[in-house]
């Protein structure tokens, strides 16, 4: 059984389904209806996926009440000694306290993690195993439930900040598994802060028809980049991958070129419908893009790319290092030894290298995708660390840093270096991606843009200018907004009649008419939703 995809007539039936239910039933049972569409959603990945979901959101809520009601018996307990006067510094006070919530903290985390690890590196590993001992014949079946990194790093956040009392424990159990499980956000995020939504969900949300329209609108707009764009690219690139040995030059270099905006106009585009989807319910879920391509270094790539797992990031990996003893000890001791330039270097270093270490891991389980975070995050350090030492180097030069000429410079630059990370991972396993580097190199072909090679990956002449204008208009959008600031469906809405029905019915009818459907072709499959 498969899971209720959002490019499929299914999801449409099913959202229009809740959408009648929710606004049908009293505001005080719409949290329920909510949360049985989420069940009977997460359904038809399969009741197994369902139980080890359940299972792991029955230990988030059991572990954060635990540590909610160990607080609250502290905050009683002092309160009650200072009414006799007998009181000692409340952090003093609350230190056996806080040891035992940090106990529950560290089993919680281990044991979340522990089923994520296992979910998605047991059959691998078994089969390394297998293959270094010489062995062969066992296999285990194992069940990867739908949305487990996003769903777990959620719930590893909403525990952490219940621990370091940021946010109130969910004291019902079902409130919390409506946060973890909600339909829209749980294929492939945002991820999200579960106080957040529950306080959203406690609100009442009238029938409102413009900001119904507002999301289906948002909705089309991830339709148009998912079906017409990125699918119809996935053809061609994956005509490429799918046989490197029978193509080089020229042509892997477009793939990887072609493969950026694929996956670009696939993840944002799941994004929109989720978004979307979500606000039609009042709902409002975190943006999780900003126009990345317009970033002019790495660093401010990523802080637009996946906006939301940067931050979970910052907030539980990044900062928890870099504020710890140990960085402070080692600051000072570097600092006294080579001076504070260089224990600044390092004490940046260090937890950004983490960081990026996990993030390949996050993305995929083979060692490419571990190679991706190493030149991501060496990137990403050696930018940082010798940030001075580039704009004394413009200044020698005297580059004019601040003009356009310089900044598209930036962005080109960037979207290069992009590529690289892409050379690691589209292509698939280590052994493919050094089989197409190889490949990448053989040959000089510039002739495949005028001899009919091009047409002879999938697409003929007309589907590589449809993805092609499909490009064109996603960057003339983006463009808009990042210039104005402001949303183009406000921009639209201040058009007259004419010109708003016209655009609607130009991009439904494009949806319809340009997507890519048909036989043996998965359309609907996200390029995130295995992360």
């Amino acid at each position: 059984m498969s899971y209720i995809t959002f490019t499929s007539l299914k999801f449409i039936l099913f959202l229009a389904a809740v959408f009648v239910f929710y606004f049908v039933y009293p505001h005080k049972f719409r949290w329920i209806i909510m949360l049985i569409a989420n069940v009977v959603f997460y359904c038809f990945a399969g009741w197994d996926k369902l139980i080890i979901m359940l299972a792991t959101s029955a230990i988030v809520w059991l572990c954060a009440y635990i540590t909610g009601r160990i607080y609250e018996k502290a905050d009683a307990d002092y309160a009650a000694l200072s009414d006799t006067g007998n009181i000692s510094k409340k952090p003093v006070f609350m230190a056996p306290y806080k040891k035992r919530c940090k106990k529950i903290l560290t089993a919680a985390v281990v044991i979340i993690i522990a089923i994520l690890c296992y979910c998605k590196f047991a059959e691998k590993t078994l089969v390394a195993i297998q293959r270094y001992l010489k062995t062969g014949g066992y296999s285990i079946n194992v069940i990867v439930p739908l949305g487990i990194s996003y769903y777990t790093f959620s719930s590893i956040g909403y525990i952490v900040d219940v621990y370091y009392r940021k946010q109130p424990c969910i004291k019902n159990y079902f409130k919390l598994l409506l946060c973890l499980s909600y339909f829209p956000h749980i294929v492939e995020g945002p991820i999200s802060r579960y106080n957040e939504l529950l306080i959203q969900f406690e609100t009442e949300h009238r029938f409102d028809i413009d900001r119904i329209c507002r999301g289906i609108q948002r909705m089309l707009w991830g339709y148009f980049k998912k079906l017409v764009i990125a699918d119809r690219i996935a053809i061609m690139t994956s005509t490429v991958y799918a046989d490197s040995t029978s193509y080089e030059g020229l042509i892997c270099v477009i793939a990887i070129i072609l493969s950026r905006f694929q996956l670009y106009a696939d993840f944002s585009g799941c994004m929109d419908i989720a978004i979307g989807a979500s606000e039609i319910f009042g709902i409002t879920l975190d943006e999780n893009f900003n126009h990345p391509f317009f970033a002019k270094s790495y660093a401010e790539y990523w802080r637009r790319w996946h906006m939301t797992l940067g931050r979970w990031f910052k907030d539980y990996i990044y900062m928890p290092i870099s504020a710890s003893h140990k960085m402070i000890g080692l600051y000072t001791k570097i600092s006294r030894k080579y001076g504070r330039k260089a224990a600044k270097n390092v004490i940046t270093a260090v937890p950004l290298f983490v960081v990026w270490i996990l993030t390949g891991i996050w993305h995929g389980t083979g060692r490419n995708y571990v190679y991706m975070g190493l030149w991501c995050g060496f990137v990403i350090i050696t930018s940082t660390i010798f940030a001075e030492n580039y704009q004394r180097l413009s200044e020698k030069l005297n580059i004019n840093t601040g003009s356009k000429e310089f900044a598209r410079f930036q962005m080109i630059r960037t979207f290069l270096v992009g590529m690289v990370s892409s050379v690691f991972t589209a292509p698939g396993t280590i052994s493919y991606v050094k089989l197409f580097v190889k490949q990448m190199f053989k040959s000089f072909n510039p002739w495949i843009f005028w001899d009919g090679s091009l047409y002879k990956l999938g697409l003929d002449y007309r589907n590589i200018c449809v993805f092609v204008i499909g490009i064109l208009i996603m960057w003339k959008v983006s463009r808009l907004q990042e210039n104005t600031g402001r949303s183009v469906r406000d921009i639209i809405a201040g058009k007259n009649i004419a010109i708003r029905w016209a655009i609607w019915y130009l991009l439904i009818f494009g949806i319809i008419i340009l997507g890519i459907y048909g036989p043996g072709y998965d359309a609907s499959s996200f390029a995130y939703e295995n992360f």
